[in-house]
């Protein structure tokens, strides 16, 4: 019998990934179809350009069709389109009972959530359960308690982003369009569960535009979206040495940070034969860094959670990921450790494939109930 095929799309910053497959062995995925759309990308809330939008929508659907018939189809959404909100909740029982998968849904259903038309609960997931005697649990299904009680997180959807998408997929001929948070796929798949049940904070740094993510347990319980991503990095390049994106976008890449200046002649050849000051370009690099650092910063204050020193900021996407030396200096300036997050799949270690591969596994998860 032929597998169900599992059809998801990726939202990146300047590019929208769709995939088709289904899962392999050990961990690893089949992939059936795999295209990548450039688009202008997103901004305060809203896409550039929504007809190419649909346009391309369109076309990964037909991409998929010719291969297999999936009736739904996962959508990923990115941290700009979507709001986290915790809150705690509590029922009782009559005497002590075991849990069920029915009362564990109940705890949520009657936790309260800020109603808003404006946006719609596409995820909901627990921080910790709590039963009898403070015990806490992961999973509370077939515990023995007279009461349940939650940290929950609920997430929410900007229905601006929901209105764009779902109607040209329908129209595309899918039966069902699901929405995923990306940070949320991105800290169930990434992230080890016993690193998670402690605290785990995550920066994913794209294009232009950043996520900034504090876990705990299965839940998000903070988010921030950041105006930043590699371009702001080369559009600075640009400013400084007034040279074309793609030139700057070349300089860039050959940089490496944690490379000692050794002096004033110190220069970086770029493909039109020009020389540029080492010194200068790694100066203008670290003061876009550190631009993003500081909004890190105001980021960990606003959330009002006392991170402990041992847990490391957990790097993933591709804007600096790359960048030889960033880390080191998001390390320096934060005072924290820092290391690089990446799918644990061959070929695939790569911080890019990060939301793509943790979308494609929560679809995979929720398309063979």
């Amino acid at each position: 019998m032929q597998k169900k095929q599992t059809a998801i799309i990726d939202f990146g910053s300047s590019k929208i990934t769709a995939l088709l497959g289904d899962s392999g062995v050990n961990g690893t995925f089949v992939i059936k179809g795999r295209y990548t759309f450039n688009y202008d990308g997103f901004a305060e809330g809203a896409f550039f350009d929504q007809n190419k939008l649909r346009r391309i929508l369109l076309s990964a659907a037909e991409h998929f069709f010719s291969i297999a018939k999936p009736d739904t189809v996962y959508v990923g959404v990115p941290a700009a389109f979507t709001r986290v909100f915790t809150k705690d909740s509590q029922i009782s029982f009559s005497k002590k009972k075991k849990i069920t998968p029915q009362d564990v849904d109940n705890l949520f259903d009657s936790a309260f959530l800020i109603p808003s038309s404006n946006r719609t609960l596409i995820n909901r997931s627990a921080v910790v359960y709590e039963l009898d005697g403070g015990r806490r649990v992961a999973n509370p299904v077939g515990e023995t308690s007279e009461t349940l009680k939650g940290k929950l997180s609920f997430i929410v959807c900007d229905n601006y982003f929901i209105n764009e998408v779902r109607p040209a997929l329908l129209s595309a001929g899918f039966d069902k369009v699901e929405f995923v948070s990306v940070p949320l796929a991105e800290a169930l798949y990434l992230i080890e569960a016993e690193v998670r049940d402690r605290i785990a904070v995550v920066l994913d740094v794209g294009y232009i535009t950043s996520s900034f993510t504090i876990i705990q347990g299965d839940g998000i319980i903070y988010q921030k979206d950041i105006d930043f991503g590699g371009g702001y990095i080369t559009g600075a390049i640009c400013e400084q040495f007034d040279i074309d994106f793609d030139v700057a976008e070349k300089i860039k890449l050959k940089m490496n940070l944690a490379r000692a200046i050794e002096d004033k002649m110190d220069l970086i050849g770029s493909d039109d034969g020009a020389l540029y000051s080492y010194e200068e370009v790694k100066s203008t690099v670290l003061r876009s860094l550190d631009d993003l650092c500081e909004s890190v910063s105001d980021a960990f204050e606003a959330s009002g959670y006392e991170v402990p020193e041992y847990v490391s900021l957990k790097i993933t996407g591709g804007g600096i990921a790359y960048l030889r030396g960033a880390k080191e200096h998001v390390a320096g300036r934060l005072n924290m450790p820092v290391e690089i997050l990446c799918p644990k799949v061959p070929l695939s270690e790569k911080p890019t494939e990060s939301s793509l591969l943790s979308l494609f596994d929560f679809a995979l998860a929720q398309n063979n109930r």
